[in-house]
């Protein structure tokens, strides 16, 4: 059991990383995705959503929502669903539900 949930959690922090790096290279283009990886070092925060926040406002400041939304919808688009509005929104709560659709479907034997 062990084993499939580090096999689960890299599974779904690759399905993350996919998702952040097409969201931005959508938003800022290819070299803007890549700079951001590179001067705010995001490899190392994939899977730590609130440290990935910090990282990304301290560039952006208040258009890091619009960031993150993006991702967001990207993520969720990976996942085959668009059942993911959960209010008042926030990357954190968005990414831990995301990772939770991720694991059922990883439970119950489920193809994305």
């Amino acid at each position: 059991m062990v084993q499939f949930a580090q096999s689960a959690n890299k599974e779904f922090a690759n399905l993350l990383n996919e998702s952040i790096r097409e969201g931005l290279k959508n938003a800022i283009g290819e070299s803007g995705m890549q700079a951001v990886f590179f001067h705010l070092g995001l490899s190392e925060h994939i899977g730590d959503p609130e440290a990935f926040h910090k990282a990304m406002y301290s560039l952006f400041r208040e258009g890091t929502i619009v960031l993150e939304k993006i991702i967001v919808k990207e993520l969720f688009r990976k996942l085959n669903t668009s059942d993911y509005l959960l209010g008042d929104f926030g990357f954190e709560k968005y990414v831990n539900s995301a990772k939770e659709i991720f694991e059922k479907r990883m439970n119950g034997g489920e193809q994305m």
